[in-house]
């Protein structure tokens, strides 16, 4: 009942159809399907070697049952967050046994905003937290019991794991830990699980053997931090911004919920504290409170580690996903929590878990929420500025990425989004018009587009598209190419 009811919070989120928060991130998925369709079959996610393309090949299944469009891409997401939940549900129910695992489970179905943005669009970041779920349970299953078929299906979910995302170590490498820690596991035990992981990692191997191991070389997230000093800023980095606004931090206006969540976190220490203390062994729990403790250690070392270490925490700007598999094991954490709090007080333990889950509900772009209805009006003025560019035979639009990527995918390539940063087309959409005459137009805030207009020469008309101002130039440039090396220069 409670997976039904985690999924039907997730299809909330994508239907009715609106467009996704960080909107041309988003479609990248479907606009590297409409390659697949055409025969070209990539192994990473567009725009490096960080993330797989498996978004990219269930988004193509998706479009050739339901048609290519939004549907397809919210479907994608869908999946990828359905076993998200599922793998979760399974791993917390072998570590807790099922009553506390479907109180544990409560915190997988409603988790914090900034969680729920990460996982829910399809952008690579879903399947890194089912992949890390997954390679959870069967962890669980091996430490516990070591049958062959969990042994091979562990190695299998690392392998694939390796594909996905080598952010994907920040679980495995703790997980795979934790296991020997226990077992003392041979070499003959361990063999399968290596043999599979291999296997498992088919698709990183293809496209990594012949390209000279990109996903190393020429990825900067699996890179080291350039020094000890680096190092240090990384990690009051992370636990100034990407940490408090992963576990919880809402959008501005609700920092009294940031201190209720804080709060609400600290009860929950006091319980789990309390469980590890007392050791308590329910009989029908799998494992006790003390190796749970132990492995929610060892991951949350390995994110910190990897992530500080890593020129993945010397970025800066949004960084919440490149710590967001720590977020997997917080329900192991705050189911064991609560239950030790229900044991001595029940008042106790249900208001500190509605502190950690009711505000939530409210952050979310749910249907009905102020949020949604702009993403649903934003899609409005999309379909809406698309028409008026066909109406006036525009062939390609010039703009900041995050405003006009998406049209590419939208209008099914029919019309070029252009961004005025060329390290953002993905696909390399403007040196595609080459010289061959269009009409075009210009996207953006109004002094830009003037600004713009003046630097290369050109006049035209003005109107709005919600908050932005649409710029069609009156008549077609003869050499769409030299004229987006003009607008990339005054850009500059």
């Amino acid at each position: 009942m409670l997976f039904a009811v985690a999924v039907i919070v997730r299809i909330a989120l994508y239907f009715p159809l609106s467009l996704f928060q960080i909107d041309s991130d988003g479609v990248l998925a479907g606009l590297c399907a409409f390659h697949i369709g055409d025969g070209h079959y990539p192994a990473f996610f567009p725009g490096g070697t960080r993330l797989s393309a498996a978004s990219c090949y269930v988004a193509a299944g998706f479009f050739h049952l339901f048609g290519a469009g939004r549907v397809g891409l919210a479907l994608t997401g869908l999946t990828w967050a359905t076993l998200y939940l599922l793998f979760t549900l399974l791993f917390l129910q072998a570590m807790l046994g099922l009553p506390r695992a479907c109180a544990a489970f409560l915190f997988a179905m409603v988790p914090p905003e900034q969680f729920v943005t990460v996982t829910y669009v399809p952008w690579g970041y879903g399947e890194i937290m089912a992949s890390c779920a997954a390679t959870l349970w069967l962890a669980a299953l091996w430490r516990a019991q070591g049958a062959l078929w969990q042994r091979l299906a562990f190695g299998a979910s690392v392998g694939f794991g390796l594909w996905i995302s080598l952010q994907t170590l920040m679980i495995a490498l703790p997980a795979i830990a934790w296991i020997l820690l226990r077992r003392r596991a041979t070499i003959a035990e361990c063999i399968p699980a290596l043999l599979a992981m291999l296997a498992g990692a088919i698709p990183f191997w293809l496209g990594n053997v012949a390209a000279g191991f990109p996903s190393l070389s020429q990825n900067w997230a699996s890179r080291p931090a350039s020094s000890t000093a680096q190092v240090w800023e990384n990690f009051g980095w992370l636990i100034s911004s990407p940490l408090p606004k992963l576990l919880f931090h809402g959008y501005s206006g609700w920092e009294s919920v940031s201190t209720i969540f804080i709060l609400a976190y600290a009860v929950v220490a006091v319980g789990f504290t309390a469980a590890l203390i007392a050791s308590a062994t329910d009989p029908n729990s799998g494992i006790g409170p003390r190796e749970a403790g132990q492995l929610l250690l060892l991951v949350a070392t390995s994110c910190v580690l990897l992530f500080v270490f890593s020129q993945a925490g010397s970025m800066r700007g949004w960084t919440v996903r490149y710590i967001a598999p720590l977020y997997v094991v917080v329900p192991l954490f705050c189911g064991i929590g609560v239950s030790a709090l229900w044991r001595r007080s029940r008042l106790l333990a249900v208001g500190t878990a509605a502190a950690l889950l009711v505000p939530n509900l409210f952050l979310y772009s749910l249907p009905g929420s102020q949020a949604r209805a702009q993403l649903a009006a934003d899609l409005q003025n999309d379909v809406r500025l698309r028409e008026l560019l066909a109406h006036r035979h525009v062939r390609f639009v010039y703009g900041d990425y995050f405003w006009v990527y998406h049209l590419n995918f939208d209008s099914r390539e029919r019309i070029a989004g252009v961004p005025s940063y060329a390290a953002a087309d993905y696909f390399d959409y403007g040196n595609a018009m080459a010289a061959t005459p269009a009409r075009w137009a210009m996207l953006g805030g109004l002094q830009e587009l003037l600004g713009w207009a003046r630097g290369v020469g050109a006049r035209g008309t003005m109107t709005t598209d919600g908050d932005l101002w649409v710029f069609i130039a009156d008549r077609p440039s003869a050499n769409p190419g030299s004229l987006l090396v003009q607008l990339r220069r005054t850009f500059h």
